[in-house]
């Protein structure tokens, strides 16, 4: 009984499922110091196309998680541009984000997200679509799994709507997740420290000899 026990240790060490580690996040709370700012091109981990404000929860009339991005400007579209990350083969990467209308045209009022992740070694993923303007804020979330090593870019982009240069869609909570596919240190030393209770417990085994 004692011996099945340690070799389930090291099967469960073995079956221990990789953690995803966050190595991005964004909730833009911390831009322009928490304050609003009409075409704000100072974000501390992107790189602005055209024109995005960063709006402070209570202004203009919307509502959000502290501060959030509209991303078409004062005035005009503009987009968000990520900086590059890297990965491993066989990780798997899950970016997700916070999207909602945009709070200041009537209801039935479309405006149109883009959306845009580039990967070195395994493509090119976009996806679009428009969100009414009392959309609330829901979570979408993208991932792969990495054929090779390589490097990750997204950005966010909006094209704007004719006659409404300044209102688009509302971005927030921006968070790049990678789940390994090499075992974390501990998993390594939980493995081996399984199997060689497991040895030790087949070397101290007694052997029962019978004689006819």
């Amino acid at each position: 009984m004692h011996k099945t026990a340690l070799v389930v240790a090291a099967l469960t060490a073995f079956a221990a499922p990789a953690q995803a580690l966050t190595v991005f996040s964004d909730n833009f709370d911390a831009e322009n110091g928490g304050l609003t700012a009409l075409h704000h091109t100072g974000f501390a981990n992107f790189t602005t196309v055209g024109s995005v404000d960063i709006v402070k929860s209570g202004a203009y009339g919307i509502t959000c998680s502290g501060s959030c991005v509209d991303l078409v400007g004062s005035p005009g579209a503009g987009a968000l541009v990520s900086n590059f990350f890297n990965y491993a083969a066989g990780d798997k990467i899950t970016l997700s984000f916070d999207l909602g209308g945009s709070q200041r045209l009537a209801a039935t009022s479309l405006s149109k997200f883009e959306f845009q992740m580039t990967s070195t070694t395994d493509g090119f993923f976009a996806d679009a679509f428009s969100l009414l303007s009392n959309d609330p804020f829901a979570t979408y979330s993208y991932s792969f799994t990495a054929s090779a090593a390589g490097l990750l870019q997204f950005a966010f982009s909006s094209p704007g709507k004719p006659g409404k240069g300044t209102v688009g869609p509302l971005l927030d909570n921006v968070v790049l997740d990678i789940t390994s596919a090499v075992p974390e240190p501990t998993t390594w030393a939980m493995m081996i420290g399984g199997l060689a209770l497991v040895g030790v417990s087949l070397r101290r085994r007694k052997t029962a000899v019978s004689f006819v």
